[in-house]
């Protein structure tokens, strides 16, 4: 047999080639400081002390913000025929190798299959309890006590030995349906739906925690890790099969749900004998991009994952915290790399540990792959309601069936987010002459008038904002005569047509309901699952699913600290076009007092919206710090996300000539209409703090609306009109052809001189109000230099207010998060402007250090 490799493709986000590289002192000064500001994970430190590891060298690596390419080699040539492929899947293995999993032994014979019990049902008596470890994958096995399987059923346990001197040892459990097959087989299944359906079930131990193995020891030049280890194993799991009369050895599947399905993943793309997987919710790791996870969209990081979970993965993974636009591998290859066999992508709706947005762009990505190989039906999507743990097991096995030929169904994926750029123009009949916008330098002056002449007054300058909030609104686009209501339609799900069932699909468990039991993901350094829960002051406005994961004691929702939730309170407030959000505020607030408020406005953060997941102490979630110093604070999921997921797909649809930022704008001003209304709020103390596309959003709404008194941006924005493809980012393309973020700017990938207005004039528009800015120097959407050139520009604007200070801003030796030590920053700075008599303004705070 052979191990395959994989390969994906995505949209046409450039990477940069390097132009320099890093001197083995760079790399060691980045090692210092990468210590200085992560949580010390001793393990990392003790391998890091033995090895004497560096960094990569990052300027080596090519710069690529968006999924690799899987059609297109790391040095940039294309993949034009199957031959070609074969090539690059080799070479996307040997990076998985080298940078992810680490590197696997080739697999051994298999040398003993040693029978430890057999047993044939009786129909009557129910089987024996699977050997410790043996059970099934997490997430889709039956629970509770065992029943009697249908007569004639055989259940199964052998040991199988195996690598040098045969002292690789795993047990494989097997359950086979009665008569004669050969049947399909699906290793990690369990239940009576596989019986019912013909399939065998096998499992054998699987657990990525388990570091027990000898294999280290058996094979000590070979640095994989508990992911590669399992995986390694399963490939002995499927030689045992291959022994086996009953077993259709055309037809044998893996699943795996949660960490077990990272490791399932990995193990179909390592072995071509595996015919299918299902690959549920794996979060970052397995199908879900490290690039498309991560603090940038509150999510599961390579920081996170390898601090709590740092047995999974190969512990070089870690250098790429912040830097995964240079990790040459991601979970698109990975599901690339299984075809042209198939992959089932299998997630909740508001998956904490998945991503709606994020597992859409894999198989999109992973989908020409299939297509130069014959197969673009072998890809699909399973999205079911409901967070982590939710499934639908005889939905999954439709699946199976259809990629098996056992059935005739049509499988639809109903995919959330359809955006297509080229098919908005065509419906929407948009169109931009250029000829219409002048270039601008990368240096114009932000006090430029009209005339020529230099802008010197505040009268001058306000003439200047008038015409650069026009340039805003043009860019947002022309909102409808009637906005739809805010919550969009039902969510059909994936579906199968079943010939004899109908539809089936979009069931699921109980919303806000999972299995009982470890899942995976957010248990272990973020907090246990079980027991009693804390009280919980969280928003009635979310939803069931949502609700239900901070009830099942989470900590990792940054929702750490019941000190301040048990001292603050909330009630739901409805404004705009029936948006919900909740005002969260002290409890112990006088009767009459007036707060200043904040509008909380949160990132790229798809089935969660204004939750943060993945966020454990010392980093609180902004609502709890923003409570805390005395503030109210609304928050509300933004069209597109969490509760209102369906609202973005038929957006366009019904506002052709918008914008989904118009509508975020539209919402944010919305806010402050009910907000100034509002009996705990003071009218003229409204601010707004943003956190990724959230600060983009605060940063419009500001210049567009004075009733916003000051704006905190957190990662928020880099300049347009330099951000061009060469600068690894994803460019303008990011917000119009990547996602529907602001679809004008798509007419402007290459001209991106000629787009009408940029964040330095922006910024000024905001002035003499006060905007708060944290853009740190390995912020991988934007590049650091323009950063600050644009904010010199903005603050020419502020000195002619004599309102400097007013323009605060933090470019910490960091990545794009925000930890605690520069959100209490960015509070302080607020309250100094928010406070109702003067206060020194802060400093900034510096990075951590081994001392502080």
């Amino acid at each position: 047999m052979r191990r395959i490799t994989l390969t994906a493709l995505l949209l046409a986000l450039l990477f940069t080639c390097p132009t320099r590289a890093m001197t083995e002192a760079e790399r060691r000064d980045y090692l210092t400081h990468l210590q200085q500001i992560l949580p010390d994970v001793p393990a990392w430190t003790q391998w890091l002390q033995s090895s004497g590891q560096l960094p990569p060298d990052f300027d080596a690596l090519p710069k690529q913000n968006a999924l690799p390419d899987p059609l297109k080699f790391l040095d940039g040539r294309p993949v034009k025929t199957i031959a070609d492929w074969n090539a690059r899947r080799a070479e996307i293995l040997q990076l998985y190798e080298k940078y992810d999993i680490g590197t696997i032994p080739p697999k051994p014979n298999l040398d003993k299959i040693t029978l430890v019990s057999e047993t044939v049902s009786d129909g009557v008596t129910p089987p024996p309890a699977p050997a410790a470890g043996a059970g099934g994958f997490g997430g889709f096995g039956a629970r509770g006590p065992a029943q009697p399987l249908p007569k004639g059923t055989i259940s199964r346990v052998v040991e199988l030995a195996y690598g040098p001197n045969d002292q690789a040892t795993t047990q494989v459990t097997l359950t086979i349906p009665a008569g004669d097959g050969p049947f399909p087989v699906l290793i990690g299944g369990t239940g009576a739906a596989l019986l019912n359906r013909g399939y065998i079930a096998c499992n054998y131990p699987t657990s990525v925690d388990d570091t027990t193995s000898n294999l280290p020891q058996l094979y000590p030049t070979y640095d994989f890790a508990t992911m590669g280890q399992r995986a390694f194993t399963a490939e002995m799991v499927v030689d045992y099969l291959y022994t086996l009369p009953q077993v259709d050895k055309a037809r044998i599947a893996i699943t795996g749900y949660s960490r077990i399905g990272k490791m399932a993943t990995i193990a179909a793309a390592l072995d071509d004998r595996i015919a299918a997987v299902v690959a549920g919710s794996t979060g970052v790791g397995g199908v879900f991009a490290w690039r498309q996870g991560g603090e940038r969209n509150q999510a599961e990081s390579i920081e996170s994952t390898t601090r709590a979970y740092g047995v999974w993965f190969a512990p070089q993974l870690r250098f790429f915290v912040g830097r995964e636009d240079r990790l040459p591998i991601d979970g698109n290859l990975l599901v690339a790399m299984i075809a042209p066999r198939s992959c089932l992508i299998e997630y909740g709706l508001n998956d904490e540990v998945s991503n709606t947005w994020g597992d859409e762009q894999t198989l999109h990505s992973a989908l020409p792959v299939y297509t130069l190989l014959g197969q673009p039906d072998h890809v699909g999507i399973m999205r079911v309601p409901g967070n982590h743990g939710a499934n639908n097991v005889e939905m999954y096995l439709d699946w199976l069936d259809i990629q098996f030929g056992r059935s005739k169904d049509k499988w639809v994926n109903n995919f959330l987010f359809p955006w297509d750029f080229q098919q908005w123009v065509k419906n929407s009949g948009e169109k931009v002459n250029l000829a219409d916008f002048p270039a601008h330098q990368p240096t114009e002056d932000v006090l430029a008038g009209a005339n020529g002449k230099t802008i010197a007054s505040t009268t001058d300058w306000e003439t200047k904002a008038a015409d650069i909030r026009k340039n805003i609104n043009w860019l947002l686009g022309e909102a409808p005569a009637t906005i739809p209501p805010a919550g969009g339609p039902v969510d059909v799900g994936s579906t199968s047509t079943h010939a004899a069932a109908g539809v089936r699909g979009g069931a699921g468990g109980p919303r806000g309901a999972a299995p009982a039991g470890a899942r995976g993901g957010a248990g272990g350094a973020f907090g246990a699952r079980g027991g009693a829960a804390p009280a919980l002051n969280f928003g009635a406005s979310l939803n069931d699913a949502i609700k239900g994961l901070i009830n099942r004691s989470y900590t990792a929702f940054g929702w750490s600290a019941p000190d301040i939730t048990s001292a603050m309170t909330t009630r739901v407030v409805t404004f705009g076009e029936g948006v919900k959000g909740d005002l969260y505020y002290p409890a112990n607030t006088p009767a009459g007092t007036k707060l200043p408020t904040v509008i909380w406005l949160h990132g790229y953060s798809y089935p969660l919206g204004y939750v943060w997941v993945y966020r454990g102490s010392p980093d609180l979630h902004p609502i709890l710090a923003l409570v805390k110093a005395g503030y109210a604070v609304l928050a509300y999921d933004q069209c597109g996300f969490g509760g209102r997921s369906t609202e973005l797909g038929p957006f366009y649809d019904t506002s052709p000539h918008w914008s989904q930022m118009g509508r975020l704008v539209h919402d944010a001003r919305s806010a402050i209409d009910t907000l100034q209304k509002d009996d705990q709020v003071d009218p003229d103390r409204i601010y707004i703090y943003g956190y990724e596309l959230g600060a983009t959003v605060g940063l419009y709404t500001a210049a567009l609306d004075t009733r916003v008194k000051g704006v905190v941006s957190v990662n928020g924005f880099t300049p347009m009109r330099t951000d061009t493809a060469d600068k690894g980012t994803g460019g303008i393309a990011r917000f119009s052809i990547e996602r529907p973020i602001l679809p004008r700017l798509g007419f402007f990938i290459g001209h991106e001189a000629q787009i009408p207005t940029d964040y330095s004039e922006i910024i000024a528009a905001i002035a003499p109000r006060a905007v708060v800015v944290l853009a740190p120097k390995y912020d991988r959407d934007a590049t650091p230099a323009d950063v600050h050139a644009a904010l010199e520009q903005a603050r020419k604007v502020y000195s002619l207010y004599n309102a400097s200070n007013n323009l605060m801003v933090d470019e910490p030796w960091d990545y794009a998060r925000l930890p605690a030590y520069t959100m209490d920053w960015s509070v302080q700075s607020l309250s100094w402007v928010a406070h109702p008599t003067p206060m020194a303004a802060p400093a900034a705070t510096p990075a951590p250090t081994a001392s502080n």
